[in-house]
């Protein structure tokens, strides 16, 4: 008997443990919305308290320890461990090249203005964390022009080539403020992936707002961003999980050489195209467009994969600029199986493959559609000539109905009349 009740408390001992083990594991890591890898951005209390501080003072900086120094206006991070980071430094930029090691940067109130490369360069790392503090203001400004001739730099790939720049993982976390100027080409970018986990910040860029190598990953943040060429940009996928995103772009607002994903959050896009990947999935979220070229787009971007837009849900509204444009046009397939869409403009869809409507609500200038038709604006198949004197625009994806050289694109118009059926070919939907 006495034997029996021993067993009993030895599995309620072990039954403890292991839920009190699981606690202080999600305390170490939070996982995103919805349940993508998860990363560690909680910056404990006791990291905080014996984290390297680092006080910028003009054109020095005082460092506790000995795992930084200061040298000639840049801040060498050479060891993993985590660095608390106050103060303006008025010209210089910190450089980490801590071999495989993590670490974590603490934005406490920091404005770091470099004038001969990028604020913060990322050399060598395990993974990075870029924590901002709660309740802080943080501002950082790279230079114009860069200078390559250093010990951290790479002449002939041009790196470091944005304001913020890693060539490992890279998570932007916290809850203060964070804003990115980037005057010589991208705002923040990582050779990796790059995750933006409920911070707020604000990007003003000659490229590149926010780009990802491997990916871009976005949940819970609050992100402004104005590029000269993408808000978002992957060579891979794109994923927005939650979060307010506003994004005024020269280029595309959101760009995936593969995947475009979106499950939730509310999107502005002001873009010559809104989003562009090879696949384009809206499962949820609330997205508006206003575009002077496609609204959503899936082009062929990557081989083997064949180009699709799929919406399964949320609320999208897409204006479209006048001309040759498209509010939803795919090199592929288009499918439509829930949500709801509004579009304003001369062309609803325009597509190469199939095209489905199997539920939903899709509205075109004002009216209900129950079937998606092929809109070929000026010419068949999307290669008819540019109006107003514009260049002929060849194949999807591409400037149709720009004249070269112009980079600007056209105001949205109000609302146009519907066309005529006469100019559609009728794709059975469901």
């Amino acid at each position: 008997m006495k034997r029996k009740n021993i067993v009993v408390v030895s599995a309620v001992i072990i039954a403890v443990c292991l839920m009190l083990t699981g606690c202080l594991a999600k305390t170490a890591t939070e996982t995103s919305e919805t349940g993508s890898a998860s990363v560690q951005t909680a910056v404990s209390e006791a990291d905080e308290k014996n984290a390297v501080k680092i006080a910028l003072k003009g054109n020095t900086a005082e460092i506790s320890g000995d795992a930084a120094v200061y040298e000639n206006g840049n801040i060498l991070i050479g060891k993993g461990g985590t660095y608390s980071i106050s103060g303006e430094l008025t010209a210089g930029k910190i450089t980490v090249d801590a071999s495989d090691e993590d670490v974590i940067l603490i934005l406490n109130g920091a404005e770091i203005t470099s004038t001969d490369s990028a604020a913060i360069n990322i050399v060598k790392a395990g993974s990075v964390i870029i924590s901002v503090k709660d309740g802080t203001q943080n501002s950082l400004t790279d230079a114009a022009v860069y200078d390559f001739d250093n010990a951290y730099s790479d002449k002939a790939e041009e790196e470091p080539n944005a304001c913020v720049f890693s060539k490992c993982d890279l998570t932007v976390t916290g809850g203060g403020k964070l804003t990115v100027n980037g005057n010589y080409s991208n705002g923040i970018k990582s050779k990796d992936t790059l995750t933006v986990e409920k911070a707020d910040i604000t990007v003003n860029c000659k490229n590149s707002a926010l780009t990802g190598n491997d990916a871009v990953k976005v949940n819970g943040s609050t992100l402004d961003l104005t590029a000269g060429s993408d808000g978002i940009h992957s060579n891979a996928d794109v994923e927005i999980n939650s979060g307010s995103i506003t994004i005024k772009a020269d280029d595309d607002g959101i760009h995936a050489d593969s995947g475009v994903t979106v499950n939730g959050g509310t999107i502005d896009v002001t873009a010559r195209e809104g989003i562009e990947g090879t696949t384009v999935t809206v499962n949820d979220g609330k997205i508006s467009i206003n575009a002077g070229d496609d609204g959503i787009n899936a082009a062929q971007k990557t081989e083997g994969i064949t180009p699709e837009v799929v919406i399964n849900g949320g609320e999208i509204n897409i204006t479209m600029g006048a001309g040759d444009t498209d509010a939803i046009d795919a090199n592929g397939n288009i499918t439509i199986n829930g949500g709801k869409i509004n579009i304003t403009g001369q062309s609803g869809f325009d597509y190469d493959g199939k095209a489905e409507l199997n539920g939903g609500e899709v509205y075109l200038n004002g009216e209900k559609i129950t079937e998606i038709t092929n809109q070929f604006g000026a010419g068949q198949g999307g290669f008819g000539f540019a109006p107003q004197g514009g260049s002929p625009g060849f194949g999807r994806g591409g400037n149709r109905g720009f004249a070269p050289g112009n980079e600007s694109f056209p105001e949205p118009p109000e609302a146009q009349p519907a066309q005529g059926a006469e100019a559609q070919n009728t794709a059975q939907g469901a």
